[in-house]
């Protein structure tokens, strides 16, 4: 990243739940909570941003968002040109200790001292390298986009412990077993029980980052047992429920707005 190129940190924090209607940013935009959730949609997904991840919307992308709880965070807003190594899409980014130490160093910085303009970019441009040189991993959900596919899917996605199998489901939709399984997995990559386990725990960890405790969590998106949800999530996340949490409570604490 050149050392002039454009970024502007926002710290941020809002004692209410916010809905944002569809827009786009010519930058393209980082954030991340300290605490609070996050939901970011598109017509082909959906992004779950807890505690401890960073969000990123690539420049021009449409997008709605949805915060849940009271939140409290940063948001990076990039030039264009400075963040063509990133997704061209919407993605959340595991926290690293690097990348925690880099945000830290980034929100310490006097943000109305212009002198301090050059180290700001040089950090920015080491935060975007590491960011896209990261295993990618992202808390996505993505979504059909056939009319009747994505009628069922947000379903779904908002109440996981339907009960319905793809039988019950493809006769509801009038769709025929077969043309549903080919189409679903055509739309989204996933099989239909892929899908479903995945928003299952997506929907875990919205409920999990709002303190909710965790057999109710296992209930209510669909698991007969607490162990069972447990083990599924650590298999899918590579760590428990009471430890997907730790990296955010290292991240920096968003105390005020810059001037």
């Amino acid at each position: 990243m050149a050392a002039e190129a454009p970024a502007r940190l926002w710290l941020d924090t809002h004692a209410a739940p916010r809905v944002t209607a569809l827009h786009a940013h010519e930058t393209g935009q980082l954030f991340a909570l300290r605490e609070g959730l996050q939901v970011i949609e598109t017509p082909s997904g959906r992004w779950v941003q807890p505690p401890g991840w960073i969000g990123w919307i690539a420049p021009r992308c449409a997008h709605a968002a949805q915060s849940f709880g009271a939140t409290t965070g940063w948001s990076l807003h990039i030039d264009a040109q400075a963040a063509v190594a990133l997704p061209d899409g919407p993605h959340v980014f595991a926290v690293t200790p690097l990348v925690g130490g880099l945000v830290a160093r980034l929100i310490s910085l006097d943000a109305s001292d212009a002198l301090l303009e050059p180290r700001r970019a040089r950090l920015v441009g080491v935060l975007i390298d590491e960011l896209a040189a990261s295993g990618r991993q992202s808390l996505h959900l993505p979504m059909p986009h056939g009319k009747r596919l994505a009628a069922m899917a947000a379903a779904l996605a908002d109440e996981p412990a339907l009960g319905d199998g793809i039988d019950d489901w493809a006769k509801r939709i009038g769709m025929a077993r077969r043309t549903l399984t080919r189409r679903f997995a055509a739309e989204t990559g996933l099989s239909f029980a892929q899908w479903r386990q995945q928003a299952r725990l997506l929907k875990a960890v919205e409920l999990l980052s709002l303190k909710e405790p965790v057999t109710t969590v296992a209930l209510t998106v669909g698991y007969s047992s607490v162990s069972a949800f447990i083990e599924a999530f650590r298999k899918h996340f590579g760590r428990t429920p009471a430890r997907f949490f730790e990296e955010g409570a290292a991240l920096p604490q968003a105390k005020k707005k810059p001037a």
